[in-house]
Order: C-alpha cells, then structure tokens, then sequence
C-alpha cells in the first residue's frame, strides 16, 4: 500500500459562523483565543460545506477532522446515527454531554468513543480558558442499528511517548486489546 501525505497547507478549513452551533458572536481581543473564529477545522474529506467527489472517504473511515476550539465555545446538541465516532484529545479539555445521560471532560491525551447506532443526541465544548484541539474520525459500522454506546480512557503519556500505542480495535478481535473498540475492522 503507498501511503500518500497530503500537508496541512492542502487540507480544507472550515471556520463557521459561531451562530450554527448556538455560540455567542466572537469576541474582538481575547488574548486567550489563538484563532480570530471560534473554530478552524481542517477536513481530510469531504465534510459539511466541502465536497469534493474524489476525496470522499477512504475504506470505512469517513471523517477525519482536526479542530481547534477557542475557549467557552463550542457544538450545541445535535445527532448522530449509525457511525462510530473517536476523538483524540491533542490539548486542552473537551466536555462531552449525550441523551444517554452521560458527562464528562476529557483532557490531553483522552479519547473518547461512541456508537452512534440507532441515534444519539450529544453536545461538545471547551469550557475551559484555553484553546481545545482534538481529532475526530467517523468510521462506517459493520452494520447499522447498533445500540448506542459511549466510553472514554485517560491515556497514558509513559506508553505513548516516543512510539505508537494502539487505542482502537474491532470488538470482535479477541486477540487483541485495546481501550476503544468499535464494531468495524480497524488494524
């Protein structure tokens, strides 16, 4: 398999109206925000508001998104369905609400995971006073339907400094081990 690098430079970015997810307008001089927009995403694929028909997607991975959210901002309450979502927190702190009742802030090194399956309701924010910045990916399920479910790991800086630490896997793959693991083939 030839592996193609495509710089940051090439990847499209998004930076919406703060109105579409319930935010307050930007504010002029925060010497807290590190962007002027609430947030710049870089899209790997085609995503919202670009389309491109030759970059749709690559196998089952569907999103692969980088954000940078500026703080007390964020995404209001809105659904997913049959997709599995993971984000890596890369710094600050994410606050994650669902309609399954769950809620919790994640910090550096976090990641997160939720079957979306047959439809879930979450929001996402940086309440904090720093820049949040985070990969997210979608992942096509084995099949739709699934039940709805969300998990989080703190990560551990000792296993992955200098090397790469395995955090995703099939939970039908016995033999391996890992903190998340969705219903799709990952390795």
């Amino acid at each position: 398999m030839k592996i193609r690098i495509v710089p940051s430079s090439k990847l499209f970015v998004s930076e919406p109206d703060p109105y579409m997810f319930g935010n307050d307008p930007n504010p002029t001089n925060d010497p807290a925000w590190s962007n002027a927009n609430w947030l710049k995403s870089r899209f790997h694929f085609s995503f919202a508001e670009y389309s491109n028909f030759r970059n749709q997607d690559f196998g089952v991975l569907r999103v692969m998104n980088d954000d940078l959210v500026q703080p007390h901002r964020g995404f209001g309450t809105h659904p997913h369905r049959d997709m599995e979502i993971i984000t890596y927190i890369v710094s600050g702190k994410l606050t994650h609400k669902d309609s399954m009742g769950t809620e919790e802030t994640l910090g550096r090194g976090s990641i997160q995971f939720m079957t979306a399956g047959t439809g879930i309701r979450h929001s996402e924010h940086n309440l904090g006073d720093e820049p949040l910045r985070f990969i997210q990916t979608w992942i096509r399920p084995v099949s739709f339907g699934l039940t709805p479910n969300y998990g989080s790991c703190g990560g551990s800086a000792e296993l992955r400094k200098n090397q790469m630490q395995h955090l995703v896997s099939n939970v039908m793959d016995k033999s391996t081990s890992t903190p998340v693991e969705i219903s799709q083939e990952t390795d």
